[in-house]
């Protein structure tokens, strides 16, 4: 088996290992629930998961020009 295959099969277990836990976690939950406040297990795990964090790698230069574009729109805007 290839090795990008097997880090595929690996990465895919562990995303269910992870659903897994949250389900618990949901389960454990559930009962105390009311219908105002309900939520589906989706609902939950997407909000109860931690969000990847995305780090913007441009130069300083490059973000404030575009700080600069933003704010020339905003006071076309005006």
């Amino acid at each position: 088996m290839p090795l990008s295959r097997a880090i595929r099969i690996i990465e895919k277990a562990r995303e269910e290992e992870t659903k897994e836990y949250y389900y618990r976690w949901w389960l454990v939950r559930y009962p105390y629930y009311k219908e105002s406040d309900y939520e589906s297990f989706d609902e939950f795990y997407d909000r109860a998961r931690p969000r990847k964090i995305i780090i913007d790698t441009r130069s300083k230069e490059e973000i404030m020009n575009e700080i600069s574009e933003i704010e020339e729109k905003f006071k076309e805007r005006g």
